[in-house]
């Protein structure tokens, strides 16, 4: 009769250990996703600013290529009256 409790006692002391250790596992599996989560938000948020420079940049270049254009255009426009003065 005296065995059951100590068999209990041995049960008790055999779960808890095992649950400490899985504890301690599992703690360690969720440091690990939050590390690989903060990871993934770091890169999302690179992406983010990478995008936006080059928006920037096409926005920059595109605005160039308009004054460009303007530019040209103006001098066309310049030598056309100025052939046309020359009637």
């Amino acid at each position: 009769m005296k065995t059951k409790p100590i068999i209990a006692l041995f049960v008790i002391l055999g779960t808890a250990a095992l649950v400490s250790c899985d504890s301690k596992k599992e703690e360690v599996r969720k440091d690990s996703l939050e590390n690989k989560a903060d990871a993934l938000e770091g890169s999302a948020e690179q992406t983010r600013k990478n995008a936006e420079a080059a928006a920037d940049a096409t926005e920059n270049n595109a605005d160039a290529i308009r004054k460009e254009a303007e530019r040209k255009a103006d001098a066309l426009e310049d030598k056309a009256d100025n052939t046309r003065d020359a009637k």
